[in-house]
């Protein structure tokens, strides 16, 4: 990270004078302020696409006709090529720049959209993940980074604010969108609408993003080996196919899935030893010891996975389980985001007046809690108009839990400190999110295979009740025109629909009702916190 003179590598860049290299540049205004919006524009980039891919779930899937587990696998790629960019930023940056880093990421993703668009089978469309992974899984350390070590102090609260609106903002935008792109359009216009502003905003780091990070003169003691960062790669790989193939596999039922738990779990050790040993690591450990910041890696966690499964399964039920129109569930999703854009511009007034942000991140879990059973207790006739107070109550979580912890995870760390620690933390990020998405997948598929085998088994024709709905469907059937001869068929095939329908509600009602849980874990553990104080 570092200009001219060649110190340790985990020394953050001298903060520049302005957002250019000369003092008499006339651009240089204009550098400063596109340097502070290019810094949330480019992580909010990626927000959005992700956002787009969990929201819009279902038709990326039966775009490429995936099954549930190879669309896991979809979000588990990215996560990992994801984290192994992080590890390998600070390589990058000090033999070409954060400048140069970031444009190329930036054009190299564009080209992955691109193909990821026009994939026609689900092996391309992973790999087309993985490569977008590893040229944006980064983009979100290193900005805010530079917002920490390349921004005078006077200016760093102003860009540092406009960095999380723009990721939120982000966020928000991916359901209006997406809605309109899949009603339009077909799926492939989710991953290519974004190849377009991924260029225009590599042209504007270019012009923006100031020359800092590189090392002219790199010493020869200074390079990363190459084993740790394939041992955590390989650790990874063990413990997602260990994870995706539990779901379906007993543990002890086969060897392959021991070897890999302990195999996996021997190269994260390995890893861990030698990170903390290294004088110049990927990711310095030492950071660990602090106990506010294991507080707030693990609230972040819980944060993130809460997001993602909520975003996950609000689709599902308002498409698949009320009905409504993807145009509309898009519509719905994105005014209760766009709450929380407002909402963000409250916060950040009233923040400096709120001493004990304890409370809020406490609330915050609470109301997850009450905007889960609040679906859960949702009728499966319930119109747009009962969805408002609830959707409103989402749009809270956000602001309450991850804007506090923020505050309070990096409050006490030096620049030095900031940099490895920010980069942990949003390894976990992306960890927590690929694992949010397999598991609620996975309890998504159990739960509604059992409802649908207890359903099934009331449709017999010992059942009078059954009997008597069948004839009477196959008798309107027969008044409406069909064939006396095909009228109990379809009659059949109509109750097989009602049945799979009721079967995807309660799972839905039942995966609410699991959120609800993890947010009540996650509440509790903030509030015996005497950190968060």
């Amino acid at each position: 990270m570092l200009p001219a003179t060649p110190p340790s590598p985990a020394v953050p860049p001298k903060p520049p004078a302005s957002g250019s290299a000369g003092g008499a540049d006339p651009l240089r205004p204009m550098r400063v302020e596109a340097y502070r919006y290019a810094l949330g524009l480019i992580p909010g980039l990626e927000f959005f696409e992700n956002a787009l891919l969990v929201y819009f779930a279902v038709y990326v899937s039966g775009g490429v006709d995936a099954s549930p587990k190879e669309f896991v696998w979809m979000t588990t790629a990215y996560g990992i090529a994801s984290v192994l960019a992080i590890l390998k930023q600070q390589w990058f940056v000090e033999r070409i720049g954060y400048r140069r880093y970031l444009t190329a990421s930036l054009l190299l993703y564009a080209c992955g959209a691109i193909l990821a668009g026009t994939s026609e089978s689900v092996t391309q469309l992973v790999l087309a993940r993985a490569f977008q992974g590893f040229c944006a899984g980064s983009w979100m350390s290193s900005c805010r980074i530079l917002a920490q070590v390349s921004v005078p102090a006077e200016r760093r609260g102003k860009t540092v604010q406009t960095f999380a609106l723009l990721l939120f903002t982000g966020s928000a935008a991916a359901p209006l969108i997406g809605g309109l792109l899949v009603s339009e359009y077909t799926w492939r216009t989710l991953f290519l609408c974004t190849a377009a502003p991924a260029v225009l905003l590599a042209a504007l780091a270019w012009f923006a993003v100031p020359d800092v990070g590189r090392l002219r003169e790199r010493a020869s003691g200074g390079s990363y080996p190459f084993a740790p960062f394939m041992a955590f790669a390989l650790a990874m790989g063990a413990f997602q196919v260990v994870l995706q193939e539990m779901r379906y596999t007993l543990w002890l039922q086969t060897p392959l899935l021991p070897l890999l738990t302990v195999v996996g779990v021997g190269a994260l050790v390995w890893f861990g030893y030698h990170q903390w040993q290294h004088p110049a690591p990927f990711i310095r450990l030492q950071s660990l010891r602090r106990r506010e910041f294991q507080v707030g890696l693990l609230l972040y966690a819980a944060y993130y996975y809460l997001a993602n499964t909520q975003s996950y399964l609000m689709p599902r039920l308002l498409e698949q389980g009320l009905g409504f129109t993807v145009e509309r569930t898009g519509r719905l999703l994105g005014y209760s985001a766009l709450l929380t854009v407002i909402l963000l511009l409250v916060y950040f007034r009233v923040a400096k007046f709120i001493t004990r942000k304890k409370l809020l991140i406490v609330s915050g879990f609470l109301m997850t809690i009450a905007t889960s059973l609040w679906l859960g207790a949702m009728p499966p006739d319930a119109g747009q108009s009962q969805l408002y107070g609830v959707l409103a109550l989402k749009a809270v979580f956000g602001i309450f839990t991850v804007l506090p912890v923020a505050n309070l995870t990096f409050r006490t760390f030096d620049h030095e400190s900031f940099v490895h620690g920010y980069r942990l933390k949003n390894i976990l990020r992306q960890l927590s999110g690929s694992f949010a998405v397999s598991t609620i997948v996975a309890f998504e598929q159990h739960r509604e295979a059992l409802h649908r085998t207890r359903l099934t088994e009331v449709a017999n024709p010992y059942n009078p009740i059954f009997t008597q709905t069948l004839d009477a469907l196959a008798n309107a059937l027969t008044h409406a025109g069909i064939a006396a001869s095909q009228a109990h068929g379809a009659a059949l095939a109509q109750i097989a629909q009602m049945i799979q329908r009721q079967a995807s509600f309660l799972s839905f009602i039942d995966g609410f009702h699991f959120i609800a849980i993890v947010a009540l874990c996650g509440a509790i553990f903030a509030a015996i916190q005497k950190q968060l104080n």
